[in-house]
């Protein structure tokens, strides 16, 4: 596939195209947490916190954030979970969070958001 040419600054007809074509395409910035109100993992139930402090944690998830930041749930997608409880906490404080929008040729253009926690065991 030919690499296509870069989107003249201030197209955004021709970015969010892009956009909508390849949700994970390479921008000029990626979405950024700006707010995570409710913060994740928050009243972590003792029965889970003794496991991750023992054996460690890690969650990854992607969800696609839309022009004005907010995360589209629908394509919410846990890659990894070390514990189910981290993968639904995730899911239900997601909604509310905030998220700087990703821009391509000065527009704000959806784009995928990559979400990673991770700890260490604690001994």
């Amino acid at each position: 596939r030919e690499p296509m040419a870069p989107v003249t600054h201030g197209d955004c007809a021709e970015a969010n195209r892009r956009a909508a074509d390849a949700p994970d395409l390479d921008v000029d910035s990626v979405p950024r947490l700006v707010t995570q109100r409710p913060r994740a993992f928050s009243g972590m139930p003792d029965s889970v916190w003794r496991v991750i402090r023992t054996e460690g944690s890690s969650v990854r998830a992607n969800v696609l954030v839309d022009t004005l930041g907010r995360p589209v749930m629908k394509t919410f997608t846990v890659l990894e979970s070390s514990h189910p409880w981290l993968a639904q906490n995730l899911r239900s404080a997601m909604p509310r969070w905030r998220v700087r929008a990703a821009r391509l040729a000065g527009c704000k253009v959806p784009r995928v958001f990559m979400f990673s926690a991770t700890s260490k065991p604690r001994g």
